[in-house]
C-alpha cells in the first residue's frame, strides 16, 4: 500500500501563518516560564499543582499545533493507518485538552476557596482527593470523546489540504458538549469566585479596623487578580469553544477564533502569574541580580590627565 502526502492548501496555509507567529512566541514565553522554576524553590510547591497542570496543557496544544503544521508543511508521507490515527487524533485532541483546561481552573478555585474561606489547605489535608481529582479530569472527558466516536454521534470530517475536523450528527450532542465544556464549568467558577469575594467582603463579628482594612486590602487584589485572568481568558478562549461545535475548523471564522484561543495560550504565563504573587516576587529578584550585574560590569573610565609636551 502506498503512502499519502500530508499537505496543506494554499488559501489554508496562508490563514495560518498568522497562527504559527503567535505560537512560535508563545513557545518562548512558556519556555522562560518554566525556567524560572529552576532557581526558585518558593515556586515549586504542591498548592501550584493545578496551575502548572494548566500551562502544561498549554504547552501540549503549542506542540500538538507545530507537529500537525510541520507535517503538512514539510509534506510528511504517511501510510493510511497511520494518516487515521493522526486525523482522529487531530479532529478530537484540541477538544479534548480545551475541557481538561477548564476543570483544572474549577479545581484551582476550588481550593483556593478551601484556603480563603476554611483556612485549610487541602494539597496537605486531602492528598488522595487531589489524586482522585486528577484522575478523573484527565479520563472523563477522554471517555466523552470516545463514547460519541463510538456511539455514532460524532463523525470524523477530512479533506485533502486541510485539518481534520468532528462532525456531529445531531443538534443534541453538541448542546450537550457546550454544557459539558463550557457552561458548566464556568458557572461554577463564577458561583465560587462570588463566594470567595463574599467571604474576604464580610466584616461579620470583627471589631478591629485593621482586620477590617486588610480583608478589604484582600478583596481588592482578589477581584483585581479575578478581572484581569477571567476577563482575558474569557473574551480570548471563549469564541473558540463556542464556534468549533457548529462550523467547520477550516473555515476563516474558525481559524480566527482559534487564534484569540493561540493568543491567550500565549499569554497564559502572565496571566498566572497574576493569581499568585510568588512569581512578581520571583521576577523582582531576577530583575535585581541582572540590575546589579550589569552595574558591577559597566566601570566608569576616567580620562587620564594629558602630559604636556614642552
Amino acid at each position: 500500500m502506498n503512502c499519502t502526502s500530508l499537505s496543506w492548501s494554499t488559501s489554508t496555509a496562508d490563514d495560518l501563518s498568522p497562527t504559527s507567529i503567535v505560537c512560535s512566541i508563545g513557545f518562548i514565553i512558556h519556555t522562560i516560564f518554566w525556567i524560572q522554576l529552576i532557581p526558585f524553590s518558593s515556586l515549586r510547591q504542591k498548592n501550584l499543582m493545578w496551575l502548572y497542570a494548566y500551562l502544561i496543557t498549554d504547552f501540549f496544544l503549542l506542540a500538538r499545533f507545530f507537529v500537525l503544521y510541520s507535517m503538512r508543511y514539510w509534506r510528511i508521507c504517511l501510510y493510511y493507518t497511520f494518516r487515521m490515527v493522526l486525523c482522529y487524533f487531530e479532529a478530537s485532541s484540541k477538544f479534548y485538552i480545551n475541557t481538561v483546561q477548564n476543570y483544572i481552573l474549577l479545581a484551582l478555585n476550588v481550593c483556593r476557596c478551601a484556603q480563603i474561606i476554611f483556612n485549610r489547605n487541602v494539597f496537605i489535608s486531602n492528598p488522595r482527593l487531589i489524586i482522585l481529582t486528577h484522575f478523573l479530569i484527565y479520563i472523563v472527558p477522554a471517555l466523552n470523546v470516545m463514547i460519541q466516536f463510538l456511539g455514532n454521534w460524532t463523525v470524523l470530517w477530512r479533506r485533502a489540504g486541510q485539518a481534520c475536523d468532528i462532525l456531529y450528527v445531531s443538534l443534541s450532542v453538541q448542546i450537550f458538549n457546550l454544557f459539558f465544556i463550557y457552561l458548566i464549568p464556568v458557572t461554577f467558577n463564577l458561583i465560587i469566585i462570588g463566594f470567595c469575594i463574599r467571604h474576604v467582603s464580610s466584616i461579620r463579628g470583627i471589631r478591629s479596623q485593621q482586620i477590617i482594612n486588610r480583608r478589604r486590602k484582600q478583596k481588592k487584589t482578589l477581584l483585581i487578580q479575578t478581572i484581569i485572568f477571567y476577563s482575558i481568558w474569557l473574551i480570548l478562549w471563549s469564541p473558540n469553544v463556542l464556534a468549533f461545535q457548529f462550523i467547520n475548523v477550516n473555515t476563516e471564522p474558525a481559524i480566527y477564533t482559534s487564534l484569540l484561543n493561540y493568543i491567550e495560550i500565549a499569554i497564559d504565563p502572565i496571566l498566572v502569574a497574576a493569581l499568585d504573587v510568588r512569581f512578581f516576587q520571583s521576577w523582582k529578584i531576577i530583575w535585581r541580580k541582572i540590575k546589579g550585574h550589569r552595574q558591577r560590569t559597566i566601570a566608569p573610565i576616567l580620562p587620564a590627565d594629558p602630559k604636556q609636551e614642552y
